[in-house]
């Protein structure tokens, strides 16, 4: 998504911006996918555009998935850490990182 300055002048990038808006876009910096480890209370994603502080939002993908009940546990540079019920397998979901 173009997101302008705050000083943006230029009515084309502006309405640019809201157009992105107004059809799904979203400003988040990372995606990708994972499977939760099987019997585990954790599971640590490797994202180098992980950071301190940044909000994974989760789609879930499975039932097995929806039953782990998985929360975000910590954020660090480069992965973040689900906690989760323990998990069986094929326990997928879908992720977006957002800027902290």
């Amino acid at each position: 998504m173009n997101v302008p300055g705050l000083g943006e002048i230029d009515l084309r990038r502006i309405n640019q911006a809201i157009r992105d808006l107004a059809t799904g876009g979203t400003n988040a910096f990372g995606a990708g996918a994972v499977t939760l480890t099987v019997g585990a209370t954790e599971t640590e994603v490797q994202d180098r555009s992980a950071a301190p502080g940044s909000l994974p939002m989760l789609c879930l993908t499975s039932a097995a998935a929806a039953a782990a009940q998985p929360f975000l546990h910590e954020a660090r540079a480069g992965s973040f850490v689900l906690g989760h019920q323990p998990a069986g397998p094929g326990a997928t979901l879908r992720y977006e990182l957002r800027r902290p």
